[in-house]
């Protein structure tokens, strides 16, 4: 069969390897044989080579050959067509809409006044972000978020950035928060290897990120051992840089749900009495609690010292355990985003081999305090 040789990227773990396909920035785990034959179809090799690969090497007959060679060609043409490309509506000419909602937000020596059409856009993005409102004052720069025939537009600086369906809110307000990134650090989006959902947490040396589906009590987590004196990094969107793959400091709020302020209020008093927020479409009530980071240390980024998957459950006092590579890589997929860029791709896959991944299961607050401080002083 003639296909155009996928450009790929092969990490191998402990029991199978991960690929990464440029055309489509996807990330798969397969078994070493398989990335073996894909490598050897990257490389150009022929199909009657192939066949007796699969004979010589993994002992399969001719019918068993054609078979896995036929199902590694067919995961090759999944994975690498290249996106279509999607016409972009948005319009360069940028109407001088008024606007329901402004606010002023500093981060350090970064001042950006956001603009909103609609109280229900600025809904989308203020309630992370409010703790950090200043009067208005002089800024650095300026986001708005505008309406196009019922579409959200997004302009920073007077340029578009982009145009989302009422559908696609999540893909705005991550575009929303890497603009951010960008001008609190001046580095572009092209530089950053990935954004995680997780908590990061620091010691003032290194961070750990704590990750896990919602529900599981990741944010509750964080606040408590903010409350306990670690230092949060951020919440929810995690910017790890490309060249150092350090954690980076993102200024949003921490989301704590209605059923876990009872267990923060010892430590955030006031926490019950903070405003509200329900998102009707997400089915959830939260307040939010600002981090604990100080002026001091607000624009700092640290190395990652491991990934902890937790989960909250009243049948474990405490569980910790390590787990594998492949079973974490299958976590931290899904919700991540990931550059697209060949030599950031191949970073990231160099720092999470790297990567310690344990899974934290946990009632016992205190059992989890000492298992966190042993974790960041490498004694587990």
């Amino acid at each position: 069969m003639q296909l155009k040789p996928p450009n790929i990227l092969i990490k191998p773990l402990t029991h199978q390897s991960i690929l990464w396909f440029k055309a489509t920035n996807s990330y798969v785990l397969v078994a070493p044989q398989t990335a073996k034959l894909i490598e050897l179809i990257s490389q150009g090799a022929q199909d009657d080579f192939l066949r007796i690969w699969c004979k010589d090497t993994l002992s399969l007959s001719k019918s068993k050959s054609n078979d896995l060679l036929s199902a590694t060609y067919h995961l090759i043409l999944n994975l690498n067509k290249p996106k279509p490309v999607i016409a972009n509506a948005l319009n360069t000419y940028k109407n001088n809409q008024e606007h329901a909602v402004v606010k002023f937000y500093k981060i350090g020596h970064l001042v950006v006044k956001a603009s909103f059409k609609t109280e229900v856009l600025a809904f989308l993005i203020c309630p992370k972000f409010d703790y950090l409102s200043v009067a208005e004052t002089d800024f650095n720069s300026e986001f708005e978020v505008s309406l196009q025939d019922e579409n959200i537009v997004f302009w920073v600086d007077m340029k578009p950035i982009g145009i989302w369906q009422k559908t696609e809110i999540e893909y705005f307000q991550g575009k929303f928060s890497m603009c951010l990134i960008e001008k609190l650090y001046g580095k572009p989006e092209s530089e950053w290897m990935g954004v995680f959902h997780a908590s990061a947490l620091s010691d003032g040396k290194n961070s750990v990120l704590f990750m896990g589906d919602s529900g599981n009590g990741k944010s509750t987590l964080a606040a408590l051992l903010m409350a306990k004196g670690y230092n949060l990094l951020a919440d929810d969107f995690v910017p790890v840089l490309a060249d150092s793959q350090q954690v980076y400091y993102f200024p949003a709020a921490i989301s704590i749900k209605e059923n876990a302020v009872s267990t923060l209020l010892p430590f955030y008093p006031k926490l019950d009495k903070t405003e509200q927020y329900h998102f009707v479409n997400l089915n959830k009530k939260v307040h939010y609690l600002a981090p604990n980071t100080t002026q001091k240390n607000q624009i700092e980024h640290l190395p990652c010292k491991a990934l902890v998957f937790v989960k909250y459950d009243k049948k474990f006092d405490l569980k910790c355990e390590k787990i594998s590579q492949e079973l974490a890589f299958q976590h931290l997929i899904p919700d991540a985003w990931l550059s697209p860029e060949s030599k950031n791709a191949q970073q990231f896959l160099d720092w999470f081999i790297t990567m310690p991944c344990y899974q934290l299961t946990y009632s016992d607050t205190e059992l989890m305090y000492h298992t966190v401080d042993n974790l960041f002083n490498n004694d587990l």
